[in-house]
């Protein structure tokens, strides 16, 4: 795997981080969906895109206003718009007396479904909420819309981090505040890319997923995932060419993972036979190979294969120190969708000191030769897993 050097990796990253931003159904989705294709099958990799059809948000108004400051946000995407109306009433700490409730919350909080943050938000007694998320720059880093396709509980507006301060002070003084979050939907369509490397051979296949999209340019988010999905299918294909491919490598970059995984759950719609017939999924999460925070944690149904990853990262010089084993069930993203579904799986996510936030950017938040160290490995890891 010596061709995703560090070199070769910052070209792939530049390229992602260069078509824009990569929210589903967005100009910067087709344009990397494009790219993505190009960059497989420029590696006899056979590739096909398979439609997913939804809905596309447009936001028209997204703001508070408070002791004369408009601070303007984003909805999230599985809660009410409040249509053309103004909703007012006094700001208070969530679970308080008030209209409209203030609480902050990580990023991260809708990882996975039944998380607290969906509970507080089902049980609130609030008219709209306002969510600050902090991130290292303070900016605005949207939370996931888990229920994209069943929207639920009263309006909530997210808005930057930076405004903390501010709003837990009003929210104490119970202040007066207006809320307007004013979104709609229209009919969009993306695509789930299909990547099949295939063999001579009837054992299981092996599946690698990772998501392709996410809120803003998403760089060290995606992109790491992104290029190890290249170095596995490159594996497999190398393979090929050498007639020592003993199981079909199949792959799978889908959309919509910051909308409730719709591509995702279009994809097990499509090939739920996968989820039993493959030998293993290897999930690609988020931030590998992040500047900012090198921990990378391995989660798998089989202890070994996490442990073999470990040793085929460390082997490619990533620091052993920053490697973490956890148990499967703390699995998140698509790699917990799998686990829920039965699926047997190895999954790869690290940390991100910029998580969802438009800071997210190349080159300052991506370690090049980090990326390429986790890409190596991937490719070796497919290697001895029963493929030649």
């Amino acid at each position: 795997m010596s061709e995703f050097s560090a070199s070769t990796v910052a070209r792939l990253v530049s390229a992602f981080d260069s078509s824009g931003i990569h929210r589903m159904c967005s100009p910067g989705d087709y344009a990397s969906g494009e790219w993505l294709c190009s960059e497989a099958a420029g590696r006899g990799v056979e590739i096909s895109r398979m439609p997913v059809r939804t809905t596309q948000t447009i936001n028209e108004d997204a703001y508070i206003e408070c002791d004369g400051q408009r601070i303007d946000g984003l909805p999230m995407f599985d809660s009410p718009s409040t249509g053309n109306a103004v909703l007012k009433g006094t700001l208070c700490a969530y679970g308080e007396r008030g209209e409209i409730a203030y609480l902050e919350q990580p990023p991260n909080s809708a990882s996975i479904k039944g998380m607290s943050f969906e509970n507080m938000r089902r049980q609130a007694k609030h008219a709209a909420m306002v969510v600050t998320t902090r991130v290292t720059g303070d900016s605005l880093a949207p939370i996931n819309a888990q229920f994209y396709d069943a929207p639920f509980g009263s309006p909530v507006l997210l808005v930057a981090g930076m405004h903390h301060a501010f709003l837990l002070h009003h929210a104490g003084a119970h202040t007066a505040i207006t809320l307007t979050s004013n979104h709609r939907r229209v009919a969009a369509d993306s695509y789930n890319i299909s990547a099949r490397v295939a063999s001579d051979s009837a054992a299981s296949p092996l599946v690698v997923l990772t998501p392709r999209t996410g809120w803003w340019e998403s760089t060290a988010e995606r992109a790491g995932g992104i290029v190890a999905w290249l170095a596995a299918l490159s594996a497999g294909a190398a393979l090929h060419r050498e007639s020592r491919l003993r199981r079909d490598v199949v792959g799978f970059a889908t959309c919509g993972h910051e909308l409730g995984h719709l591509g995702l759950n279009a994809l097990l719609q499509q090939q739920q036979h996968l989820l039993s017939s493959a030998a293993c999924w290897l999930h690609l999460g988020a931030n590998l190979g992040c500047a900012s925070n090198a921990t990378l944690f391995l989660r798998s149904t089989e202890t070994a294969d996490s442990e073999h990853m470990r040793d085929l990262l460390v082997a490619e010089s990533y620091p052993v120190g920053a490697i973490c084993i956890e148990p499967v069930s703390k699995a998140s993203g698509e790699g917990r969708d799998i686990v829920d579904h039965g699926g047997k799986i190895l999954s790869m996510a690290g940390s991100n000191a910029h998580f969802h936030a438009a800071s997210d950017r190349w080159p300052g938040n991506v370690s090049s030769s980090r990326t390429a160290a986790i890409a190596r490995a991937v490719g070796n890891w497919l290697c001895d897993s029963g493929m030649a």
